[in-house]
């Protein structure tokens, strides 16, 4: 018997727990396991109204692998260190398609979101299905990217190489590793291909099919997995916007190969991300 009921939230990214108990997420071991088989099945996964608090929402970010505490330079909930708060009223957005932290040799493997305070209207979150992207590219064009390195970069001190297409570390599953924010370019590309690549690549991680747009209430939460996922939160609204976020450690990728037609991808996933 399953210990969660789940049901689709689109076509191609997403699901949603009916029901859910609170203290069962937190501490039942058959259903928090079920809850990350969901996550890594779905992407990314719904949970209406559960309004954790802190300390519950770190304890359900654990189900998940170790909750981590946000960069020095992230804004924190008072007292709660693990947990970063992005206020609008302090001026912070993140309206472009990008997936958090690729800046980095390591990457968190998941995010755990709760919406404090909420607009009237407006202030949705979309998220996309990277693996779902990849499937949909031509043969020809999966094959151009074989062994392709892209630079990530947020500034002198930050960034980092990483493979446009990696393998999911617990699935398996082929992800298109660029995004909007901080992908600068694909290094080994001449340029000119390079600038004409790289920005189909962004768009079509973007298309519709391949997303979800949640409209928040308050209390809600949505995990995703974050090596697999990108998100896009959208500057639409009037109002104070607040939102807090629990990230869950990740690690540096394993050597993956990926097979087409019997062809190899070996060493598209030969670097730490």
């Amino acid at each position: 018997m399953k210990a969660l009921e789940l049901r689709p939230v689109s076509g191609r990214i997403g699901t949603e727990v009916i029901d859910p108990k609170l203290e069962d997420l937190l501490t039942d071991d058959d259903v928090r396991a079920e809850l990350h088989r969901a996550l890594l099945d779905h992407c990314l996964v719904v949970i209406r109204g559960l309004d954790p608090t802190p300390e519950e929402h770190v304890q359900l970010a654990s189900a998940f692998g170790d909750p981590i505490a946000p960069e020095e330079h992230l804004p924190k909930r008072d007292g709660h260190p693990m947990v970063c708060r992005f206020d609008s009223a302090v001026g912070y957005k993140a309206d472009r398609w990008h997936t958090d932290g690729t800046f980095r040799d390591v990457i968190p493997s998941a995010a755990v979101l709760v919406m404090r305070t909420s607009p009237a209207t407006g202030g949705d979150t979309t998220w996309s299905n990277c693996s779902a992207a990849y499937e949909d590219l031509s043969e020809g064009m999966k094959r151009l990217l074989e062994g392709r390195k892209a630079l990530h970069d947020q500034g002198p001190e930050t960034k980092a190489v990483h493979p446009v297409v990696v393998a999911h570390p617990e699935t398996g599953r082929p992800i298109l590793f660029v995004n909007d924010i901080f992908t600068r370019g694909i290094m080994n590309l001449p340029p000119d291909e390079s600038s004409a690549v790289l920005p189909f690549l962004i768009r079509h991680v973007g298309r519709p099919e391949f997303t979800y747009r949640h409209r928040w209430a308050e209390g809600d939460v949505v995990i995703w997995d974050n090596r697999s996922t990108q998100h896009y939160a959208l500057f639409d609204f009037a109002g104070q916007r607040v939102v807090e976020r629990v990230h869950v450690a990740g690690g540096p990728m394993g050597a993956h190969s990926l097979d087409l037609d019997g062809g190899s991808m070996a060493g598209v996933t030969d670097g730490p991300w």
